[in-house]
């Protein structure tokens, strides 16, 4: 097999390394204290009674020496799947940042130049029928104000499943949500779909219009995809 695509064995909820890594690298924060997500949770979870040797796992995850310059690597660890005739999704680890696709189509990332905010919380929940997929996709989804109490629960959820983060979860996920907050609501373009005037959204096609006939194929796809969970 190659050991560049991942198993379930490696995203799973035993996975504690996996987890811990994933999770941290959300933008996330604690607004009171003025922490970044990385610091808030190691700030209220003992890291080494759960992951003695996280460093290790790390770099045999992510071997700086075969990045390039930027932090990419050629062949990256990716997990990837076909969901249904209308989806599909991978998602890539660079040293410098993860990205996301649908359909082979870019949908943003999360490293120094982050692209975020793509799915609504409804295509999120969505994708929740597939083992771990709520959470692999969290950090690209946008929560508008409204929704976030319902989004701090279902996400305070899937965290009492992760051991090192049951303890805390309503803590956890309130500060993972801070980071999911758009401050500009989607809305439907007649001619394009779901949109987002959001920065850093790539489904703001007013700012980037590069990514128009992405949007306007995936929200097709998108449609068809979450109506029957609706």
């Amino acid at each position: 097999m190659d050991s560049r695509i991942l198993t379930k064995k490696d995203i799973g909820l035993d996975n504690l390394n996996f987890l811990y890594y994933y999770i941290l690298g959300f933008r996330g924060y604690d607004d009171q204290k003025e922490l970044n997500l990385d610091d808030a949770i190691n700030e209220v979870v003992d890291v080494k009674t759960y992951i003695a040797s996280f460093d290790n796992w790390y770099e045999e995850f992510l071997p700086e020496s075969e990045a390039d310059d930027e932090g990419l690597f050629e062949n990256p660890k990716t997990i990837a799947g076909k969901l249904t005739d209308e989806i599909g999704f991978a998602i890539e680890f660079h040293l410098s940042e993860t990205t996301f696709y649908l359909n082979s189509k870019y949908i943003g990332n999360l490293g120094g130049h982050f692209e975020a905010w793509f799915l609504t919380l409804k295509e999120l929940i969505a994708f929740d029928k597939y083992e771990m997929l709520f959470l692999l996709l969290l950090p690209m989804t946008g929560i508008e104000e409204s929704e976030r109490e319902f989004a701090e629960s279902l996400v305070s959820e899937k965290l009492k499943s992760i051991s090192m983060f049951s303890k805390q979860s309503d803590y956890i996920a309130k500060f993972i949500v801070n980071g999911l907050i758009v401050d500009k609501p989607f809305y439907t373009n007649q001619d394009i779909g779901i949109v987002n005037d959001t920065n850093h959204s790539v489904r703001n096609i007013t700012k980037y219009p590069r990514y128009k006939d992405d949007v306007i194929e995936l929200n097709k796809a998108l449609e068809t995809f979450v109506s029957p969970t609706i």
